[in-house]
């Protein structure tokens, strides 16, 4: 019988081609040659790199009974003379039969009724054999002899000399694939990954979720500890999401310490209960480096959104998975919690943010932030005594963008520090100019974002303003919301001990606005007390009355200047007056003016005094 065995060589060529993984594209070809030449086992045996050994790399079997393959075997010192023996006495190749004597491991592992070996040579050099058993007859294999050549021939040029450069491009994609330090997926992998299983579950029983969660304050625990630490760190997170998460699909560093979490779980799983979730990985993990940052207090920012819930892919819920792990790290400031589920709008939100972001040095060239003042005044008199000094953006085409759009942006990016300066160094000078000018000046309070407490580009760039323009410091006041001053109180004391020390008064804005903690009273140098605009209600009831009266003579008998917020009737005022609140801010006497109706306000003011 004649082969042609350009079938088999166009079938190889054709795997080579779809098949990017080298060892399974051999596999199959030997599935191929097992079925063209009607044999029952193919092995595949080559020297090691040392050439000190023998190892079967590849076995295909009809009845899928793998033995040999792995099997290593050293070589005695003539072995390689004794097969090149029985090649040259063979025609080239090997040939056994059953019940001949035979050093061949096959024949002691299988039934095998005949065998054919075809050595593979490079040159001289044999490299390799490829055995072909038949286990229920005797052939003599000698039609089928120049063929066997040719194609393991073949084999040899096709696959076992593009064997190597395609391995090691495997290798690299595999590196590619992942992050070097974790060894998770990268981005890329993990979103392919993920389409994948879920392509694949066509059961409906179950949801997906996509976790994302950084370590917050990362940057400070590598400052501290130093970049080992920080990568043990971000290690041993790997570790957690990828052991100890149940259901788990795939997960990535996406970059930094930036994870990304695939979680298969049940259909019936709502917002709070993947929150529930979240909050048992993250503590687990934060067990696990318990004894590393015994110091410190470490916590984990999550935000997660289902794949498929609003009709949201993978990738867009990546997306919303980010956003809302931002819009959870932003909520940490106010309270507890860090870990929020993504809803609709946080995108929109953020580029939202990301526009106002982009735009602050562009308004600031452009002089589209101007100073707005609010007048404080005596509940009694109406007296001016004080004013508020607030940021206002009027864009180029006369709209107006408001603060608690573009605050909140600006305090997560940075920019607050840009366009906070841009009203400390607007006041410091409208303070200088009138006196200057020997006109009447009344105290002037700003406002301090939580972002200057922190270090000490606060502090410096307050004493380069007195360095300038050397006002009298009793004329202005320092405004620090009662949330920022719980966040760190050792940082928070040392700038406001500071600010004492120059005789800037300090205010407390809002209190009572959240969770009131009387130990900023006891432990902060505060000078003023600001109540929150939420104790001004339309129709006061008795409790609002005791609360706010004893809120004030509480603040009295510390010393502190008593002032009230967000005041808008008269009958409000009337009570501030028998409550024994000497100031009050808002709408009933003023609105926050701009600095040319502010300044006629004052030429009143003095005017009649």
């Amino acid at each position: 019988m004649v082969y042609n065995i350009s079938e088999l060589k166009d079938f190889a060529k054709e795997l080579l081609q779809r098949n990017k993984n080298i060892d399974s594209a051999i596999d199959e070809f030997l599935i191929k040659m097992g079925s063209f030449f009607d044999v029952d086992i193919i092995v595949v045996k080559e020297k090691t790199e040392n050439g000190a050994a023998i190892k079967c790399t590849y076995e295909w079997s009809r009845k899928n009974h793998i033995l040999l393959r792995g099997l290593e075997r050293r070589f005695l010192d003539n072995a390689w003379d004794e097969w090149m023996v029985r090649y040259k006495e063979g025609n080239g190749c090997y040939r056994y039969y059953k019940g001949e004597n035979s050093p061949m491991i096959l024949m002691q592992q299988r039934e095998t009724e005949s065998l054919i070996q075809i050595p593979v040579f490079s040159g001289d050099n044999l490299l390799a054999a490829v055995d072909f058993v038949d286990s229920e007859r005797i052939r003599d294999f000698n039609d089928e002899e120049p063929a066997l050549k040719e194609i393991c021939k073949f084999l040899y040029d096709e696959f076992f000399i593009k064997r190597a450069p395609r391995r090691d491009a495997e290798v690299l994609k595999k590196k590619l694939d992942r992050d070097a330090l974790t060894k998770l997926f990268k981005i890329d992998r993990f979103t392919r990954k993920v389409n994948e299983c879920i392509s694949k579950d066509k059961s409906k029983k179950s949801a997906y979720v996509i976790i994302s969660s950084d370590i917050a304050n990362f940057k400070y625990i590598n400052e501290k500890y130093g970049y080992n630490t920080g990568d043990l760190i971000l290690k041993k997170l790997a570790s957690t999401l990828f052991l100890k998460i149940n259901g788990i699909v795939s997960c990535c560093r996406e970059y930094s310490d930036i994870f990304l979490t695939a979680v298969k779980v049940d259909k019936s799983y709502d917002n709070a209960k993947v929150k529930e979730f979240v909050d048992n990985c993250n503590n687990a993990f934060l067990d696990e480096i318990r004894s590393i940052t015994e110091d410190t207090s470490i916590a984990i920012n999550s935000g997660f959104a289902f794949v498929g819930d609003h009709g949201i892919t993978v990738e867009e819920a990546i997306t919303g998975a980010t956003a809302a792990r931002k819009a959870a790290k932003d909520m940490a400031l106010y309270n507890t919690s860090r870990c929020c589920a993504y809803e609709s709008g946080m995108i929109a939100n953020k580029a939202r943010m990301a526009e106002l972001v982009s735009s602050c040095d562009r308004a600031l060239k452009n002089h589209e932030f101007e100073v707005y003042f609010q007048p404080k005044v005596l509940c009694a008199t109406y007296e001016m005594v004080g004013a508020e000094a607030l940021i206002r953006w009027k864009k180029s085409d006369g709209t107006f963008v408001y603060p608690d759009e573009f605050i909140p942006a600006f305090e997560s990016n940075g920019c607050i520090r840009k366009t906070d300066f841009f009203v400390y160094d607007y006041v410091f000078k409208f303070i200088r100019e009138r006196l200057d000018k020997g006109q009447p000046c009344i105290p002037i309070s700003m406002n301090v974002s939580r972002i200057h407490l922190f270090n000490n580009h606060f502090v410096d760039y307050i004493q380069s303003l007195l360095d300038k323009y050397k006002i009298p410091t009793d004329l202005i006041e320092f405004e620090l919301t009662e949330s920022i001053c719980l966040e760190g109180l050792p940082s928070v004391v040392n700038t406001l001990q500071w600010l004492k020390q120059q005789n800037i008064k300090i205010s407390i804005d809002d209190f009572g606005s959240g969770y009131s903690s009387l130990e900023v009273l006891t432990r902060l140098p505060i000078s003023v007390l600001k109540l929150d605009r939420v104790f001004m209600k339309k129709d006061l009831s008795n409790n609002d009355k005791i609360i706010i009266s004893c809120i004030v003579e509480m603040a009295r008998l510390l010393g502190l200047d008593v002032i009230c917020e967000g005041v808008e009737e008269d009958a409000q005022r009337v009570f501030l007056i028998e409550a024994c609140c000497d100031k009050l801010q808002g709408f009933l006497f003023s609105k926050p003016v701009p600095t040319a109706e502010f300044v006629k306000m004052m030429e009143r003011e003095f005017a009649i005094a």
